[in-house]
């Protein structure tokens, strides 16, 4: 064990029935809000893991119980509002009185863990990039995080992560035994039938899909399609601005050929991936990479750069380059024309493998793991 980092409790006892129920309470400030993979990774699991563990009470907090009503149907699901109020103060007042108050076996929060007994903590550090690119984060933003992370990650009873490159970063970060952090991977849906490809031949496009932001990578994709070596074809951006730089976004809009389409529903989001020539995922740092597994579940061509844990995401499936070697731009041009010619490589079999092997009933599976790990 970590020094500092104690064992959990088992849950208490009822006279009445030999059992006590236990109760898990869930930081659920970001299932409202914007897209991102956090909020995707914890909607998706408690869509699924309350029915694979009935004897345990998932007591969820949001800001908008509304919003969130019917959406998790399981009968051990309890909406519960969470007050309005700055995060310091949530996390310093808010979770611990909450504890008490509800009874609560365990808090699973994401990033950071509140002043409560150190057994009821669970973590999800979906991953320290901010350690390793101190570059793509405000300075503010890495030093708290580099604080409070580290201080939750190696007091938490738990520590889930999404993938085996966070699990090795967190490990290296923190001095945790990597074998203390369980993975609990980002997932996709299989489509219910086989999917039908409708790649639209008429004016082909590539499709980008993520948050606007620096380590994303959009200016090295812009500049890129702007260098290729014909003149067809468009690229489509699905997104919202986070901190991107006024440049880029000046490009954006100015690039000929390209599409701003901002934010998308999931139903349209679906559509593209169906008749996109390829999906173009450049980043640089990624604790995962969901819209490369999203893209291949929907029979996508995919493009991505082979950093951090994208290929871990994406497989054997994906055509992959390094966008930090000189020449980079040239070399994504030339796939790019690939792709809009529609010879990029793609092997629907490899594809559909990778994403059997990591579905969200699978992720669901880990997270029931986990916490049975927790209980015992």
């Amino acid at each position: 064990m970590v020094p500092g980092r104690r064992r959990p409790r088992r849950a208490g006892v009822s006279p009445a029935s030999g059992v006590r129920r236990t109760r898990i309470g869930v930081d659920g400030h970001i299932l409202t809000g914007k897209r991102q993979g956090t909020r995707t990774w914890l909607h998706e699991l408690l869509l699924r893991v309350p029915h694979l563990r009935p004897d345990v009470d998932f007591v969820v907090y949001t800001s908008d119980v509304e919003e969130l009503r019917g959406t998790y149907p399981a009968p051990n699901v309890e909406l519960r509002a969470l007050p309005h109020v700055p995060a310091v103060v949530r996390l310093l007042a808010f979770w611990p009185w909450a504890v008490r108050r509800d009874r609560l076996d365990a808090l699973l929060t994401q990033y950071f863990c509140p002043p409560v007994p150190a057994r009821r903590q669970v973590v999800v550090v979906h991953d320290v990039l901010f350690e390793d690119f101190p570059e793509f984060f405000p300075p503010r933003t890495r030093w708290r995080n580099r604080l409070l992370v580290r201080l939750s990650a190696r007091r938490a009873a738990q520590v889930l992560t999404v993938s085996e490159y966070s699990r090795r970063a967190i490990a290296s970060a923190y001095g945790i035994p990597a074998e203390e952090v369980c993975v609990v991977h980002n997932g996709a849906s299989l489509p219910p039938d086989e999917v039908t490809r409708a790649r639209d031949e008429q004016t082909p496009f590539v499709l980008s899909v993520g948050r606007l932001e620096p380590r994303k990578n959009t200016a090295l994709l812009l500049r890129a399609f702007a260098a290729r070596g014909s003149s067809g074809g468009r690229l489509l951006v699905v997104g919202s601005p986070d901190g991107e730089s006024p440049e880029v976004l000046r490009a954006l809009e100015e690039t000929e050929g390209v599409e701003h389409l901002g934010s998308v529903s999931p139903e349209h989001l679906e559509e593209l991936y169906r008749t996109a020539s390829a999906l173009v995922f450049p980043s640089l740092g990624e604790g995962w990479g969901i819209p490369v597994l999203e893209a291949l579940a929907h029979g996508c061509p995919v493009l991505a750069s082979d950093r951090t844990a994208i290929p871990e995401a994406g497989g054997p499936a994906c055509t992959y380059f390094d966008p930090g070697v000189p020449g980079a731009e040239q070399v994504l041009a030339g796939l790019l024309d690939s792709a809009l010619e529609g010879t990029l490589p793609h092997d629907p079999e490899l594809a559909l493998a990778q994403v059997r092997a990591h579905t969200w009933d699978a992720s669901a599976q880990e997270l029931a793991a986990a916490l049975d790990r927790w209980r015992r």
